[in-house]
């Protein structure tokens, strides 16, 4: 018999995960569910997939999405209602997707920005086509105003592809990465894909999530049920997603 435990064919559900907090279920606030029937049939796929609780996280962009806390919070209330009206055994939360725009710190100091978790956790996103001047010292702003930041979908960002040098010095300074499980299914792109392959070989991906903007984006996860790189990452026990139950 081999030494070797034989890695799984295929996963059940994403029951070990428990938690997707990076999603932008609650409807009309930015590019996400258009309606409360989209997020209802959202709602009803993550209970299907394993998930225990949701934490909604629609984005904060200044020039598109100003969302505010109240209006964050607001929407999250109306929607914990649907769950219970429809008796869906999942927990809502909300926090939001702040992207490093020129309003960021300001949103800070007022205490405008949503934590989660016990510890104080924040999804930052980065733009897509140029890198944040002095990430190095909005990142240091963060951890001193008692936030840990964790980095949206690390693997889409272009401009770390041929320096991963970069990846590891955001890690060096304590950020954690959130991995876009739908990268892996090449949703995005082929180098999207590649990077992510990449991140999850390299043993830097600290949770996975959806980033589910509709139902279609929760069925096209099933696929990761038999996907070698998924299946790894699972069982490499590094995922954190579970702390947040």
């Amino acid at each position: 018999m081999s030494l070797f435990r034989k890695r799984k064919e295929a996963l059940v559900d994403f029951s070990a995960l428990a938690v997707d907090f990076h999603n932008h279920v609650i409807p009309g606030i930015d590019d996400g569910s258009p309606s409360l029937e989209e997020s209802l049939k959202m709602l009803h796929l993550w209970v299907e997939l394993g998930f225990k609780k949701v934490i909604a996280s629609p984005h904060v962009i200044t020039a598109l999405y100003p969302n505010t806390k109240d209006i964050i919070l607001g929407q999250m209330h109306h929607l914990r209602e649907v769950i219970t009206e429809n008796n869906l055994p999942l927990e809502l939360e909300a926090t939001a997707e702040y992207h490093l725009d020129f309003e960021f710190r300001g949103r800070m100091e007022k205490g405008e920005l949503i934590p989660f978790g016990r510890r104080n956790y924040l999804l930052l996103e980065l733009p897509f086509q140029e890198p944040v001047f002095s990430i190095e010292e909005i990142i240091f702003a963060v951890q001193a105003a008692g936030y840990n930041p964790i980095l949206a979908h690390p693997e889409r960002y272009p401009y770390y592809y041929n320096d991963f040098r970069k990846y590891h010095a955001l890690r060096d300074r304590g950020v954690l990465f959130q991995l876009n499980m739908n990268s892996l299914t090449g949703l995005y792109s082929g180098m999207v894909k590649k990077a992510a392959e990449k991140l999850i070989k390299n043993n830097m991906i600290d949770f996975a999530c959806s980033d589910a903007h509709d139902a279609l984006h929760l069925q096209q996860m099933k696929k990761l049920l038999r996907n070698s790189h998924f299946i790894s990452l699972m069982e490499s026990l590094m995922l954190r997603n579970a702390e947040l139950m």
